[in-house]
């Protein structure tokens, strides 16, 4: 079901979009390429009279939300209508359960008014209470060394910024492994070397300011970076 549609309206916020159906993933498709998405911002929670779950934590990129929601099965797509495609998965194994007065609530802001943005939900055959979550985590300017922990995560996407000196995995069980970040693209790359099918028809194993990481087993992250630099670690949490 179509959510949203900015085609023609000149605007650079969706407002709530609220939903009382349950939907397991949403569609976004966009005029831009993915990577020219530079300013837009999604937020998505899902309000019920039991306590409210955000899936986003407030607004985060939604260039960084795509990223996080098409590693490994699902590439980024693209037709003659839109340049960008992609399916984001915010339920695991099957559409949000939600009670008689539950509901969803879907914003985009930061949008490009000459840009066309849409925004579908899908729905499926049975609910789940496998709700994910978003959650950014950040090395500051004067951080050499930082350590965020991962456990119950399941991918993260890491700047691609060559700041960073060595990322070391603490894996279930205590042992370390340690990566550069040449190491961590490929390894990255090999896992889904299919990132984004252009509107030209051309093809990109990986986006040129994330690596995206799968943690399966892993508990932490420990990152090494020179001073002077920024660097965000956005990972997706499971139910």
């Amino acid at each position: 079901m179509e959510i949203f549609n900015s085609q023609g309206k000149n605007i650079t916020k969706s407002g709530v979009l609220v939903l009382n159906k349950a939907i397991g993933s949403v569609i976004f498709s966009s005029s831009l390429d993915v990577e020219a998405l530079t300013t837009e911002q999604i937020k998505i929670e899902v309000e019920k009279l039991t306590g409210n779950e955000e899936i986003t934590k407030g607004y985060m990129d939604l260039k960084d939300f795509i990223y996080l929601t098409t590693f490994k099965g699902d590439a980024i797509t693209s037709d003659v209508n839109y340049k960008t495609t992609a399916q984001c998965e915010i339920c695991e194994d099957g559409a949000i359960q939600l009670g008689e007065k539950d509901v969803i609530k879907i914003e985009l802001i930061g949008l490009k008014t000459a840009e066309t943005y849409v925004i579908n939900g899908i729905e499926e055959p049975q609910t789940s209470v496998k709700t994910l979550s978003f959650e950014n985590k950040s090395m500051s300017q004067d951080d050499k060394s930082k350590t965020f922990e991962v456990a119950h995560c399941d991918l993260a996407i890491l700047d691609n910024a060559d700041s960073i000196i060595e990322v070391a995995y603490t894996y279930e069980g205590g042992v370390v492994v340690k990566y550069t970040l040449h190491e961590l693209r490929v390894l990255s790359r090999s896992i889904d070397p299919l990132a984004y099918v252009r509107q030209d028809g051309s093809v990109k194993c990986a986006f040129a300011s994330k690596i995206q990481l799968p943690l399966f087993g892993v508990n932490s992250i420990e990152v090494r970076k020179a001073q002077g630099s920024i660097v965000n670690l956005i990972v997706r949490r499971e139910a």
